[in-house]
């Protein structure tokens, strides 16, 4: 193509908040365009279907090649689309930018049980803190539990009055601890459905303790396997670094009231750190759906796929995280 089929992508002033990759180039309407993260450490790369398979330029190449102006339209939409690979595994001319981009928000959605679950562990931090004793439980149903009990409730609506006084608010207003709850809720259900997710990993950890045992005469699998149970040990430890880590963060319940702000911007990057590592580890957990753990040919299949990713990012002291590109640029518009 010419460079005259290509004209220089005009520079546009600011204007209304753009919420869709509204491309105006001729090559982003080439039979598959699409922005994609390649190779290991991950880079952002443009696409297109190129005959049997597809071709791939780095964004500079595409911004050199076509012309397109620093400051355009165009070019601040691959700023964006760049940024966006962090939160979805593709993105294509005329898809929503992600939320996380706009403004910080998760465009994706989750159940209403991590809600009920984020607001119940504010909840029972709180009536820690009012008591002056930890409340310990051990799984979801032993929190539904203490929230359910009478007692708990009677010391609930106290704990909020004592939490105002301390936060400085005037008497009578409680409610506004309630509020703030429900705004730190909002966010750490995102936390909640994640830690749900990443449980998959642990039952592919124990598949691999069984497949070891079925596979004890097999010399090559079972080394194969032993190889996968020590990278899972660091993939797994991964995950739970960040669960702790943000667990940490709203561990002092009024603290994280007090500083709200704060404590939002911590659960939003834990949010969007763990939601980048599952997005990485999602074709492998597919491949281990359903499988019964004997001799097949789609668990040598889970076995390959499973080595195969797990050996390139954590043999080397490498991390998912670590292949991650630079933090990417949000709340802007």
């Amino acid at each position: 193509m010419t460079d005259a089929e290509h004209p220089q992508s005009p520079a546009v002033p600011a204007g209304p908040r753009n919420t869709h990759f509204d491309f105006q180039a001729k090559v982003f309407q080439a039979p598959g365009a699409h922005f994609e993260l390649i190779g290991h450490p991950k880079k952002p790369m443009f696409a297109v279907d190129m005959g049997g398979g597809q071709g791939y330029i780095s964004l500079q190449h595409l911004r050199d090649t076509f012309h397109i102006a620093k400051g355009s339209h165009d070019d601040q939409l691959i700023d964006k689309a760049e940024a966006g690979l962090h939160y979805v595994p593709d993105i294509r001319p005329g898809d929503e930018i992600p939320n996380e981009v706009l403004d910080g928000s998760a465009s994706w959605t989750v159940a209403r049980r991590h809600k009920q679950i984020a607001r119940d562990r504010l909840q029972v931090q709180l009536l820690s803190w009012v008591s002056g004793k930890p409340i310990t439980y051990a799984s979801q149903d032993d929190l539904k539990k203490i929230m359910a009990e009478e007692d708990n409730k009677k010391a609930l609506r106290e704990a909020f009055k004592k939490a105002a006084l301390a936060m400085g608010l005037p008497d009578g207003e409680s409610e506004k601890v309630l509020d703030s709850i429900e705004t730190l809720a909002r966010e750490i259900c995102y936390i909640e459905a994640l830690r749900e997710r990443a449980r998959e990993l642990g039952k592919i950890r124990a598949n691999v303790e069984t497949l070891i045992k079925v596979y004890s005469a097999d010399q090559r699998v079972s080394a194969d396997l032993g190889r996968i149970k020590l990278l899972m040990a660091k993939a797994t430890q991964e995950t739970d670094d960040v669960f702790n880590n943000i667990d940490a963060e709203t561990a002092d319940v009024l603290s994280a009231l007090m500083s709200i702000e704060y404590v939002i911007g911590a659960v939003r990057k834990a949010r969007d750190d763990m939601h980048f590592i599952l997005m990485q580890w999602d074709p492998v957990i597919a491949r281990w759906q359903n499988l019964e753990m004997v001799r097949s040919q789609e668990i040598d299949r889970a076995i390959g796929a499973t080595y195969q990713f797990a050996a390139k990012r954590f043999t080397t002291g490498k991390s998912i995280m670590k292949s991650k590109p630079g933090t990417p640029p949000t709340g802007k518009s």
